[in-house]
Parts: C-alpha cells; structure tokens; sequence
C-alpha cells in the first residue's frame, strides 16, 4: 500500500522558513534534514523541485521543526479521475469515435449531431 503524499505549496516558502526558524537562527539542510529524521539530499530534492512531495509523517516533522502549521507548506492533491493523464497507444481505437463514424444509419445517442436518421446503435464486428 502506497501512503500518502502532500506536495509543497512553495519551495521558496520552505526556504524562507528555514531562514527564520524558530529561536531567531537560520536552519540550513543539514539541520533541517538530521531534526525530521531523513537525508540531506531528500530535503535538497525537496527544495529543488526535483522530487515535491514527501509522506504525511515526514511533512509534519518538517512543519514541526519549522514551528508551521502543515497546510502552511503542503497540500493534499486531489485525486486524478480516470482516465485523465493516461496516454492513448498509436492505432488503438476509441468507442466514441467509432460511434460517430459517417454511416448512414446513426444511433439514438448522437441525435441532433448529425444529419440522417437515427436508429439504435448497433456495435460492429
């Protein structure tokens, strides 16, 4: 099972709170990363972009070394509906564009579409 990530708001916030971190000092990565338990380079892919997202458990450990609320640095994206962002493969036929194909006889599902007569939609070997 996959557990959830937040994505950071804003990499320049995160940098902005690590340059006012609580007790009056700036944390550098090194800090921050050794306080929430993780490695440098995770903090710096963080801060670079590279990779935006961490799990719940490690952004409230990051929200907590800062003093911040998490929905001050990270949000929970919504989730994809289906379908969205996948990629079609070369060649492959879609349903709907078969169902709109210029025969003469059209289904009751595209009534008004097209011009000709409408009849019930007949699937095609």
């Amino acid at each position: 099972m996959t557990h959830a990530r937040l994505v950071l708001t804003d990499s320049d916030v995160l940098r902005g709170l690590m340059t006012w971190a609580p007790g009056g000092s700036s944390v550098d990565i090194r800090k921050l990363a050794d306080a929430v338990g993780v490695s440098k380079s995770k903090i710096g892919a963080l801060l670079s972009g590279e990779r935006p997202s961490v799990t719940e458990d490690v952004a409230d450990r990051i929200c907590e070394a800062l003093d911040v609320r998490r929905d001050a640095l990270f949000y929970d994206p919504l989730p994809t509906p289906m379908g969205v962002g996948s990629h079609r493969q070369e060649g492959a036929e879609r349903e709907h564009e078969r169902a709109v194909a210029t025969d003469e006889v059209r289904g009751s599902h595209e009534l008004g579409e097209h011009d000709g007569p409408v009849g019930p939609y007949r699937r095609r070997a």
